[in-house]
């Protein structure tokens, strides 16, 4: 699961979404075979002492700090492309273009932002 979530931590930081997101099927196997090893030894206290080791302690270590990379990293990927989205939005609530009452095709003269979306195009 480290090695999946390094890969994708990688490609979010690239601003590869799409390949980001062609990972969710490997993620989520990953995610439920963890999961269930996890299970597997829910009960067994002697057990869970003996897995308990310093190595196994720093994997646990490494894989929040990845976990925590990667939620920092998607919050920041959904919050650009949320910027983009109200971007276009804006712009075309802003434009006036439009059928006209006579039923041509108007579009109003004055240039109103940067960005602006037209369909004579």
């Amino acid at each position: 699961m480290c090695a999946a979530l390094e890969k994708e931590n990688h490609l979010l930081a690239a601003g590869k979404l799409k390949d980001v997101a062609a990972m969710l099927p490997m993620k989520q196997k990953e995610m439920a075979a963890l999961e269930d090893a996890l299970s597997a030894n829910e009960g067994d206290a002697e057990q869970k002492r003996a897995l308990a080791t310093p190595d196994l302690e720093e994997a646990a270590r490494q894989f929040g700090a990845l976990v925590r990379t990667n939620r920092k990293l998607l919050k920041n990927a959904i919050d650009a492309q949320n910027a983009v989205i109200r971007l276009i939005v804006d712009a075309a609530q802003a434009s006036s273009a439009g059928y006209v009452s006579s039923g041509h095709y108007g579009a109003d003269t004055i240039a109103s932002g940067a960005l602006r979306l037209r369909s004579d195009v």
